[in-house]
């Protein structure tokens, strides 16, 4: 690569960077910048598109057990986050999958696969407040900003190579790639995970459910993750044991929150 165009692409990366920081918010309790260029009506606008998508795509339970559950759950955590503009929507979807996911905008959605891996309110409490802490940390919208920017970056640097051999725009673009996808993207899907976990334990703790049974169940769903029988979700939510020790360690903070709770459920109801 000429000395000309490689100053152009560490311009273009330096540009990328400078996006990064004209477009930033704060994610609730843990105080972290981050990127934006999304706003909160575009997101639950997306999210309400793809919950059209499910409800179209997936079959509702008629399981009353499940669905009170998450009703009870659901409903239960939604009081506590403080989104009074979320237009929240619980539903249990068959599916032997162990899977459960939040919308942009409130829309939770839960696979009767995953009750069996959950012998209380309070495990699913867990999940479910993990589910919604993502949303709530505009996750989503913090990926489609990243992808905003992954392709202005790209649009500017094939504009600096215009007229170069195919080969060398080939070449240039996919450095281009190593640069954005190992130094900006995948370091923020462990943060994510990470973040999930502590507004999961927040907003369950604050619901009045033992947020102890959250330790509980991500150790037992990790231990079932390595034998690789949990699917699509452990592609997009890694376990690890970084995740568990950080969880423990911010457990006395939850439990504080839990001791304040109005309404302490403890375990809440037994799902077995």
């Amino acid at each position: 690569m000429s000395p000309n165009i490689f100053r152009k692409v560490i311009l273009c990366l330096v540009c990328t960077s400078v996006l990064y920081i004209a477009g930033c918010s704060a994610v609730p309790f843990t105080g972290r910048s981050q990127l934006m260029l999304t706003s909160p009506q575009e997101e639950a606008q997306l999210g309400e598109q793809a919950w059209r998508e499910v409800l179209s795509q997936n079959r509702v339970s008629n399981n009353q057990k499940y669905n009170a559950a998450l009703k009870r759950v659901g409903e239960s955590i939604a009081k506590v986050t403080n989104k009074p503009e979320y237009k929240w929507e619980f539903k249990v979807f068959e599916n032997t999958e162990p899977n459960a996911f939040c919308l942009p905008g409130g829309k939770v959605a839960v696979y009767t696969g995953l009750f069996q891996y959950t012998s209380n309110d309070a495990e699913l409490a867990a999940v479910v407040g993990h589910e919604i802490g993502h949303a709530i940390a505009r996750h989503g919208g913090e990926r489609i900003s990243q992808g905003m920017v992954q392709e202005t970056g790209a649009q500017v640097l094939a504009a600096t190579v215009d007229g170069k051999s195919a080969l060398a725009v080939q070449g240039i673009m996919a450095g281009y790639a190593v640069g954005t996808n190992v130094g900006v993207m995948l370091p923020f899907s462990r943060t994510h995970e990470y973040e999930a976990d502590k507004l999961g334990l927040v907003y369950m703790s604050k619901a009045g459910y033992n947020p102890a049974a959250a330790i509980t169940f991500w150790q037992k769903f990790g231990q079932v993750s390595s034998t690789g029988t949990v699917g699509e979700f452990f592609s997009t939510h890694p376990m690890s044991e970084k995740r568990i020790e950080e969880m423990k360690a911010y457990l006395p903070t939850a439990q504080d929150m839990y001791r304040t709770a109005p309404n302490k459920k403890n375990l809440g109801e037994s799902l077995k």
